[in-house]
This record gives structure tokens, sequence and C-alpha cells, in this order.
């Protein structure tokens, strides 16, 4: 077997090396820049995207905390249903004030109670919890909980007795609730 020397290139067997194309400028060129505007692009939708979210969150951050604050607010209104408009004590103007209080306060933080009494059933507005015959079909007769918006998003819908029409065949208004309790029916 020849020794090999220094400047000798090993043999392939079979196939001819084929000396790989050197890509055209032009063509690679265009490729990268194709590439950075994909690139570009997602990335404004995405500082767009990021934007939205964050004037969403500021604008609906304070929904899970308004939850949990309309069950107090709704007690502290059947507290002060419960005691006479001519009611001059101090629990009873103190009770008066910490209501306005807390009403005003959402009301600045875009907070709004929804209209029910009087007005046509909305599904998207109003929950239906009970019908009244002899009332005209589609009519909202009474509010049993009041609903509340943030901003224009709903946070609780109203729940509301809805007139069932002239033709209906019930004698008795369904008053069930949730827990199948009846409702007793609050001021509004």
């Amino acid at each position: 077997m020849p020794e090999p020397t220094g400047d000798d290139e090993p043999e392939v067997q079979g196939a001819q090396a084929v000396p790989a194309e050197a890509p055209d400028p032009a063509e690679e060129l265009e490729r990268m820049r194709e590439s950075y505007l994909r690139l570009a692009a997602d990335f404004e939708n995405f500082k767009r995207r990021r934007a939205q979210e964050a004037q969403e969150q500021a604008r609906y951050g304070a929904e899970g905390m308004l939850r949990a604050i309309l069950p107090v607010l709704d007690n502290l209104e059947r507290a002060l249903s419960h005691i006479p408009e001519d009611a001059s004590d101090g629990l009873a103007e103190g009770l008066r004030l910490t209501v306005r209080q807390l009403e005003e306060a959402l009301r600045s933080e875009g907070v709004g109670r929804i209209p029910a009494v009087g007005g046509a059933f909305d599904p998207r507005l109003h929950e239906a919890v009970a019908t009244v015959p002899g009332q005209p079909a589609g009519q909202v007769v009474s509010e049993y909980l009041p609903g509340y918006r943030l901003h224009d998003r709903v946070v609780r819908a109203a729940q509301v007795a809805v007139g069932g029409g002239q033709g209906q065949s019930r004698d008795a208004v369904d008053e069930v609730g949730s827990g199948g309790e009846p409702y007793e029916a609050g001021p509004g």
C-alpha cells in the first residue's frame, strides 16, 4: 500500500465530489429581509396585544373586588329598607350615609346599577327568576336583586320578575331563587 503524502487528497470511490453552490447573495438578502419583516410585524402585534391587555386590566381589574363588595351593599340596602323613612337616630343616619358613600365610591369607579323595573326584559342584563301572569309579556315587573355593570361589562345581572302576558295558564307567581327559597321582594 502506498504511503499517503500531505499533498494527496483522499479518494472518493463510486461518487464524485460535487462542489456546493454558493448561495446567491441577492436571494439570501431577500430571504433575510422577509424574515426580518415577519419578525418586526410579530413584535408590533405583540406590543399592541400587551397594550390592549394592560388597558383592559386597568379598566376591568376591579371586577373581582366588585363581586365581593356587591353582597355587602345588598345587605346594607336590606337593612336600610327596614328603617322607617322618618327615623333620624344616629344608627339610621349612619347607615344611610354609609350606603350613600359606598354607592358614590362605586359610581366614581365606573360601576352603575342596571335599570330594571318598567323596562323591557333583556337577557344580557336581566335574569328572570319569576313570571307574573296578567302583566305585559316581556316587561320587568319587579326586581329581587339589583344588577350592576362595570363600565360596559355586566358584573351581575339583575334578578327580576317578568310579565307573562294575558294568556298564561299559571295562577301563581313562580318566585324560587337559587337556593330553592322564595325571594323577599325588596325596595324597587
